[in-house]
């Protein structure tokens, strides 16, 4: 069970372009989807070689209900904004199998 006065968060969820570009890749632009409430819990940060320079990388853990994230219908090729940060999902974990809770592994990269 997750307390209700945890989730202060409102999690909105952008989905990839559905388009293809010649080469069979998705397009870069992104659609603003369904929102539900969330607890932002930061793991770790770390200072890490990144594209052609250097970039902070930070853990960011996700909790919401489970039955929020299924009607948003969240996968983990799709964004997360929360308090005006970008997350990409790395995992969606269902704690204990329970259909209760859902656990969102995130990354940021500023």
């Amino acid at each position: 069970m997750i307390s209700g006065g945890r989730l202060k968060h409102v999690a909105t969820v952008q989905t990839p372009s559905s388009t293809l570009d010649a080469l069979g890749m998705r397009g870069t632009t992104w659609t603003t989807g369904a929102t539900f409430r969330a607890d932002l819990r930061e793991d770790s940060a770390s200072e890490q070689g990144y594209g052609d320079g250097v970039a902070v990388v930070r853990s960011v853990q996700v909790r919401a209900r489970w039955q929020a994230v299924q009607d948003a219908g969240l996968t983990e090729v799709d964004r997360l904004i929360i308090r005006n940060r970008t997350l990409k999902i790395n995992y969606i974990q269902n704690l204990d199998e329970a259909d209760r809770v859902a656990i969102i592994q995130c990354t940021e990269v500023n």
